[in-house]
């Protein structure tokens, strides 16, 4: 089931970016992730108002909260650094370039992550069985991009940016999966607004120029990418929390990218084939790596049946 809803939470990523670059398009990054963090924070609340008054009639309350390490309230801290670094990255870069280094980066991120069982995890050693998977993702974000030849720091900054995302995802999945998916999201946007106030103080806008922007930009620009962000991240808290997270990678980026390709031959009435095919080999990776998975646990519930089965 997690699997089968994977590729459709990347077509809500792919809807959120395209309503919150429209945003900072309008007002200006920093106004944008600010007014995203507070519509976010807004939204939830209310979500979490809404559940606690169904629990009470319900008679089955929320609950307390569980004390948790500090680093798995960084998520929304990590959020803020995938932003500002796609930001750049996209601003800077090709945007085809930006999305494989991007996606490099979180498959990286994510095989390091199910190697040595990060956070918690269950590993899932990279063996010689599952190589040939990998490598055909990589080779897709490879053939995704149009242009290898461009700046150095900016390259580094997008495959940073998928590290950031591929720890977001891992951090909020580990809070959800301890306390919750809603106070796992409600934390992920209170850090976040917490650097980006911060961010924000260093700044020093004109706040009446920003809030001025933003109510010219209207209240679906304002809050449908919050909206959006709200159900993402609590759909990815479920996803990485039962998923490798290569895989879950994998499945979301696919989604990304076809739902990437269609909204840019809508738009433009151009239809980009590199991005098609870039996808449909990622997608043979993860469907590869995923058999091979498939016959390796096979093969090791055969040996222990057979050892059961010894005199």
């Amino acid at each position: 089931m997690y699997g089968i809803a994977a590729p459709f939470i990347g077509v809500l990523i792919t809807m959120m970016n395209g309503v919150n670059s429209r945003l900072s398009s309008a007002v200006g990054a920093l106004t944008a992730a600010l007014t995203i963090h507070v519509a976010g924070i807004v939204i939830i609340h209310g979500v979490l108002a809404a559940r606690a008054a169904y629990g009470r009639a319900a008679g089955k309350p929320l609950g307390e909260a569980t004390r948790l390490p500090f680093y798995l309230y960084l998520g929304g801290v990590v959020g803020v650094g995938t932003v500002f670094s796609c930001n750049y990255a996209y601003t800077v870069l090709d945007a085809s370039l930006a999305v494989a280094l991007g996606l490099i980066g979180q498959t990286v991120f994510s095989i390091i992550a199910d190697a040595t069982g990060f956070l918690g995890r269950e590993r899932r050693p990279v063996s010689a069985r599952r190589l040939p998977g990998m490598a055909l993702a990589v080779i897709g974000a490879v053939v995704i991009a149009r242009n290898w030849r461009s700046d150095g720091a900016a390259m580094l900054i997008a495959l940073g940016s998928g590290l950031c995302t591929g720890l977001n995802a891992l951090l909020n999945a580990e809070h959800g999966r301890r306390n919750g998916t809603l106070r796992s999201a409600r934390w992920n946007y209170i850090s976040g607004l917490s650097v980006t106030l911060v961010i924000v103080a260093a700044m020093r806008p004109d706040w009446r120029s920003a809030a001025a922007s933003v109510a010219e930009a209207g209240p679906f620009l304002a809050t449908g990418g919050a909206s959006l962000g709200v159900m993402i991240v609590m759909s990815m808290n479920l996803v990485f929390a039962r998923l490798p997270a290569f895989r879950a990678t994998l499945l979301l980026f696919s989604g990304q990218a076809l739902s990437g390709v269609v909204m840019d031959a809508a738009v433009s009435g151009a239809f980009d084939p590199r991005k098609l095919v870039g996808t449909a080999v990622v997608v043979a990776g993860l469907a590869l790596d995923g058999a091979f998975g498939a016959a390796g646990k096979a093969g090791k519930a055969g040996k222990a049946i057979s050892a059961q089965a010894r005199p």
